[in-house]
């Protein structure tokens, strides 16, 4: 193709040169004077630098600016020109380069665009350093764990980035050493303390060069919470369910060794155990209620509830034992609260529980006062008492399974242990939440409703 242009070129050279020298002659012959030998190898050269301009100069600039678009990246654009045929040859292969080029961009941008969707819908969190130890990625979910943007990030060691070094140490050992690493349990401040397990694998190029490393990060601070649950729960109830019959054995044992001669000291143990009878049956009858509950075994019988009806029946209940404590209930219900769509036996559970536990620990002279709010999303009940309180880090445990906050207390008034955890699975069958605030002046329950299902 060069050569083709090169020839064309010294043949226009050639072409001045001829003309001049034909010029020249008929001036020696004197055939012309030298005006019109001027004015030919003028207008000579005017032509050929026209026809060059035209062929050559033109269509290489268009190619230039063509070329230089495209190398910015604007790859739609194409070269037409209309020049020597070795030109239309190479606007032609800059075109389909172009064109190769943009569907190559498209294939890397759709892998790009995959990856990054991968990336972003994982559950676990993803951190890749490069071979400097500097950080080139993170998703979506170290960044709302640790609360970090990308301009916080790239470009930074992950020291920087997750104040760690346990964590760091894992990730430099990983790019040293380029065998992976793995740590059980790593505890890290995000502010709250949270447990992860950490997987740090070595990134590797051709011939086994290293690139960098990609950490995958689990957060597994609910499994190790609900496996404690569990393991608490398991060895609460078999506590629980122990005690009562523990001490029903020991009263029958005692009976039948000659106690049951002695009317006063027999009846007296029959009422304990009878009692003690009442209560296994509650805890059985209250684990039962929280299995299907949990289980979604109990299906609500769902109808327009009148929640200032359901406050009032709980409260006639009560009278009495708030009586005899000298316990005032006060209440502050809108004659227009509209009716709530629930099952109204399980939202009465609730109430009796929220104002039987309210009674239980307000001291005698005390109040509970039962308010209702609403607006046009959802109800809201709320129970306050003038107890003894809650200790603030036993609130967020208060609607575990057989949670006491002083149990020897709790299990001496008769309760279960599973009223508020049974309270919570109630409301969240209806799709509705149960909260707690106290202090030492008090407690407050509440729970708020949908007025749409």
């Amino acid at each position: 193709m060069l050569k083709g242009i090169r020839q064309r070129t010294i043949g226009s050279y050639a072409s001045l040169f001829f003309i001049f020298v034909c010029l020249s002659v008929l001036f020696y012959l004197n055939i012309i004077n030298i005006l019109t030998v001027l004015l030919g190898a003028f207008w000579a050269t005017v032509f050929m630098a026209w026809l060059t301009n035209r062929r050559l100069i033109t269509p290489v600039e268009q190619i230039t600016s063509v070329a230089q678009e495209m190398a910015g990246g604007f790859l739609d654009t194409e070269i037409r020109v209309e020049g020597e045929e070795e030109l239309d040859d190479l606007a032609w292969s800059i075109n389909y380069m172009a064109r190769e080029l943009r569907k190559n961009l498209i294939v890397i941008t759709e892998e790009r665009n995959r990856a990054r969707a991968i990336l972003n819908s994982m559950a676990d969190g993803v951190i890749a350093l490069d071979k400097y130890g500097q950080v080139i990625l993170i998703n979506p979910v170290v960044e709302e764990i640790f609360k970090i943007k990308e301009t916080n990030w790239l470009g930074n060691k992950i020291i920087k980035v997750i104040r760690n070094h346990e964590l760091e140490e894992l990730f430099i050992r990983a790019l040293h050493s380029m065998q992976p690493v793995m740590n059980s349990e790593l505890q890290v401040l995000t502010p709250q303390p949270r447990l992860f397990n950490i997987h740090v694998t070595p990134l590797k190029g051709n011939n086994d060069e290293k690139i960098g490393v990609v950490g995958l990060i689990t957060d597994v601070t609910e499994r190790r919470k609900l496996e404690r649950m569990r393991t608490e729960f398991v060895a609460n109830v078999s506590h629980e369910l122990r005690t009562p019959l523990t001490s029903i054995n020991g009263f029958v044992e005692t009976l039948l060794d000659g106690a049951i001669e002695e009317p006063i000291i027999a009846r007296n143990f029959l009422e304990i155990i009878s009692a003690e009878g009442k209560r296994l049956a509650n805890i059985i009858d209250d684990l039962l209620k929280l299995s299907r509950l949990e289980d979604r075994r109990t299906k609500l019988n769902k109808q327009p509830v009148d929640l200032a009806e359901v406050i009032g029946n709980t409260i006639t209940m009560f009278e009495g034992r708030a009586l005899e404590k000298n316990i005032q209930i006060t209440t502050e219900i809108s004659p227009k609260l509209p009716l709530v769509p629930g099952d109204q036996g399980f939202l009465s559970q609730v109430m009796i529980n929220l104002v039987d536990n309210a009674i239980k620990y307000t001291l005698t002279g005390g109040t509970v006062h039962i308010s209702v709010k609403f607006n046009e999303h959802e109800v809201t009940v709320t129970v306050s008492d003038t107890g003894i309180g809650i200790p603030i880090e036993s609130i967020p445990r208060v609607f575990e399974r057989f949670y006491r906050v002083d149990k020897a207390r709790s299990r001496e008034m008769g309760g279960t242990g599973l009223g508020l955890s049974i309270c919570k699975h109630i409301m969240e069958a209806h799709g509705g939440k149960i909260r707690v605030e106290s202090d030492s002046s008090g407690s407050q329950f509440s729970f708020s409703l949908p007025l749409k299902e």
